[in-house]
């Protein structure tokens, strides 16, 4: 990586890593609506991942109002009695991103992005790894400190079923490990749990020592 991007994506990192979150709470009638309609093709993309991920045929994914007015939460599912249902909620920016990176991933790779992509960069990791957070809450996950271990380590996934090379994709789960993920533990405690590392309560692959991937 060109030491232009290293100090651009660090300090962007910076700004963003802690504000982003996702959130569940109870199903509402807009999210009836949202679900009424035909997905959009950047919608269609994510549920696509989401269903690999999950192993659920019919997950829905819709861009929209979450229905949460804190502009830093990312997506949403909606549980009702402890119960999640098949499909979860984005903001628009989110569909946005994926799709971007749908199209060509190779410009947003972390380790090689120009300066003036390296904000958008930042941008698709977060969406990425709002995919695969709330597909952890699809499978009945509450505990959101575990749910976005999971979701980190599920980031490579993800970026692999967008297009990505493995590389790229580990890289991206990497970067929000080593930049993003350490900042969860002052800015947005609840997100973060000292047993999210490499052989740790919540490693999904205690096997494996390429943390987080």
């Amino acid at each position: 990586m060109r030491s232009g991007t290293v100090l651009v994506m660090l300090a962007l990192a910076g700004v963003l890593a802690a504000t982003a979150s996702a959130s569940a709470r109870p199903v509402t009638a807009q999210d009836r609506v949202l679900l009424a309609r035909p997905a959009t093709s950047e919608e269609k993309i994510a549920q696509s991942v989401a269903e690999r991920l999950t192993g659920h045929p019919d997950v829905s994914v819709r861009c929209g109002a979450t229905g949460i007015p804190d502009p830093s939460v990312l997506g949403v599912t909606p549980i009702a009695n402890g119960h999640a249902f098949d499909y979860f909620l984005m903001r628009p920016a989110e569909c946005t991103y994926l799709a971007w990176f749908h199209q060509a991933p190779k410009r947003w790779d972390p380790r090689t992005c120009v300066p003036t992509d390296c904000k958008t960069a930042i941008d698709i990791i977060w969406a990425v790894e709002t995919v695969a957070h709330e597909s952890y809450h699809l499978l009945g996950y509450t505990n959101e400190a575990q749910v976005d271990c999971y979701g980190m380590q599920s980031i490579w996934f993800v970026a692999t079923r967008l297009g990505a090379s493995v590389p790229e994709a580990q890289a991206m789960a990497a970067f929000f490990a080593q930049r993003i993920y350490p900042l969860r533990r002052v800015e947005t405690p609840t997100y973060w749990s000292p047993q999210c590392r490499d052989g740790g309560a919540y490693d999904l692959r205690p096997a494996s020592h390429s943390w987080p991937s």
